[in-house]
């Protein structure tokens, strides 16, 4: 079966899951277990550049990571769609506004003169859909953060945050898919199986 079918029939199911969740009454808890798993790991320090993004109904939120690193002084930016297929990530600080986007997904608001961070990033935190052993994602099928995530160094560290739920043995993957080097759920942090140029994070 093509990789685009079998991407196609995982999405179908990997979004009926995703509403059930948003639905569950225990996702509260494990949504701040996988939090302080990724915090533990990867710890808040002053002066980084650290990509977040605004967790969608039924994945795990992000909020208790954006606290705790702009607490520390980590410089968070959040994307925006600027384009077909395309994001940047804006700073974003608490008291800053937020715009919805055309997906429905909370964006940073873009003032007069504000410059996305282009460079210099320090840790990408990724969602996803699913994610397989060797780090492989399923996103939503727009490419937005492949294309993002390949422009940038192999050395960026890439992190994938989800549910346990959503780890499965195998992602089809295409030409243009870019692993994360490792997932966060509830039950812990999982390092992708190494590859040639991975980070050691």
């Amino acid at each position: 079966m093509l990789a685009l079918v079998r991407k196609e029939i995982l999405r179908r199911e990997s979004r009926i899951r995703m509403r059930e969740r948003a639905e569950s009454p225990v996702s509260a808890d494990a949504g701040d277990r996988a939090q302080d798993h990724f915090l533990r790991e990867f710890p808040p320090l002053a002066g980084r550049n650290a990509a977040l993004y605004c967790a969608m109904a039924g994945e795990v939120p992000t909020e208790r990571i954006r606290r705790a690193y702009l607490a520390s002084g980590v410089r968070l930016y959040y994307p925006r769609v600027t384009g077909r297929g395309t994001l940047a990530f804006y700073p974003h600080r608490d008291g800053d506004g937020w715009e919805t986007g055309p997906y429905g997904i909370p964006e940073p608001s873009s003032p007069a003169g504000a410059e996305p961070r282009l460079s210099g990033w320090d840790i990408i935190v990724v969602p996803g859909l699913a994610f397989d052993r060797r780090g492989n994602r399923l996103g939503h099928g727009f490419g937005y953060y492949d294309r993002f995530l390949g422009g940038l160094p192999e050395s960026v560290p890439r992190v994938g945050l989800a549910w346990a739920s959503q780890r499965i043995p195998e992602v089809p993957v295409d030409a243009w898919d870019v692993p994360v080097h490792a997932l966060v759920t509830e039950d812990g942090v999982i390092r992708a199986v190494k590859t040639s140029g991975s980070p050691e994070i």
